[in-house]
């Protein structure tokens, strides 16, 4: 018995029960270190991603209101003024007249006038586009019949170019050229030739076909609302409160319109009447066609027109002799000005040629004697 001694309550066998060893002390300890290692290193991540999201998000805003006023600019900056909405409104293709206009340089702060000139030189400007765009086909193989009409839409295409230029010239504030009623024949002879381009390739398809479709594409609709426009802004009596379908005809009739009291179109001058008027014999010709060509003249007309000076402001009359001329294409160039063709009379000088549509041609290839000047 010892007195004061205490004694635990439950027995133990060793010592080492009650003392743990060192292998159990470190295995105890190293659980929690690597659970809060892993925390840590979780913590780190999940950092990093929150951090990472919060640029994420803000970049994803800023880019998105970045581009939703870029966007509003460029809808504002397309919207159409209040001088080319109304100036489009007299068109037949509207829509296609306020994009083709808000997109030309200076349209958004021009005025009802100053768009006449810009629509022409719009328009000018796309169809030499196609002009270029046509000629870079001209290696591509193509048959007889897709050949002419082909150079049938690139000779037509050049004539549209001149038209539109001369155009150009005889609008706005520093007009030079001709007068309202040239433009209106300028403008319409210009959409006369789109319209005879397109007709061309109707009955025929291919490569050469589509890509001259897309050459062409919206010419004719541009040419139309070019000579709305014009002739919308005419002050020409004339023509006022005319649609621009009759203003066509109108111009048509009152160019052919005849003097009744010499029987001769109103367009013909003075000095042309009294020409017309002189017989065959007292005409001073300025180059001869004969059969055989002797004595100085030229034996077919082709010839005859080549040697006609280019751009003349003087009358060039070619006296073509009695006889039969048979000539493939007899062709007036646009640059051959002022020519003047006389025979000896109905069933004496006769001028024939064999070519159509059966041969592989269209129709406007096929004239025995054709013009090429408006």
């Amino acid at each position: 018995m010892g007195h004061g001694r205490h004694e635990p309550s439950g027995s133990v066998s060793s010592i080492s029960e009650l003392i743990p060893t060192q292998n159990s002390t470190q295995s105890a300890s190293s659980s929690p270190s690597r659970k809060n290692h892993k925390l840590i290193i979780l913590s780190i991540i999940s950092v990093f991603l929150l951090v990472s999201c919060a640029i994420s998000a803000a970049l994803l805003v800023h880019f998105k209101n970045k581009g939703s006023s870029d966007k509003s600019q460029a809808i504002i900056a397309r919207k159409p003024t209040q001088a080319i909405s109304k100036t489009c409104s007299k068109t037949r293709y509207p829509v296609l007249c306020v994009n083709s206009l808000v997109d030309f340089p200076g349209s958004l702060t021009a005025n009802q006038r100053d768009l006449v000139h810009i629509s022409v030189n719009m328009t000018l400007q796309r169809v030499g586009k196609a002009l270029y765009g046509a000629s870079g086909i001209n290696n591509l193989e193509m048959d007889t019949r897709v050949r002419s009409a082909y150079e049938d839409c690139l000779e037509l295409l050049e004539d549209s170019v001149d038209q539109l230029s001369r155009s150009l010239s005889s609008v706005g504030s520093n007009a030079k050229l001709g007068s309202t009623g040239d433009v209106l024949t300028w403008l319409s002879a210009a959409l006369t030739n789109q319209d005879t381009c397109t007709e061309g390739f109707e009955d025929v398809s291919g490569n050469v076909k589509s890509q001259m479709e897309l050459q062409l594409s919206d010419l004719s609709e541009l040419v139309s609302n070019a000579l709305a426009i014009f002739s919308g802004s005419s002050d020409e009596e004339d023509f006022a409160g005319i649609p621009i379908q009759n203003r066509r005809r109108k111009l048509l009739d009152s160019s052919f319109s005849i003097d009744h009291d010499s029987d001769f179109p109103a367009w013909v001058g003075s000095k042309e009447r009294k020409l017309l008027a002189t017989p065959i014999s007292a005409v001073q010709a300025n180059i001869i066609v004969s059969k055989d060509g002797n004595n100085g003249t030229y034996k077919t007309i082709t010839e005859a027109i080549k040697a006609a000076p280019q751009q003349s402001k003087q009358r060039t009359i070619i006296y073509i002799r009695a006889g039969r001329y048979e000539e493939k294409l007899i062709k007036v160039g646009k640059k051959k000005t002022n020519l003047m063709f006389i025979g000896d009379g109905i069933g004496k000088t006769i001028i024939t040629g064999g070519k159509s549509v059966h041969d592989g041609l269209t129709t406007f290839h096929t004239a025995s004697f054709g013009k090429f000047k408006f």
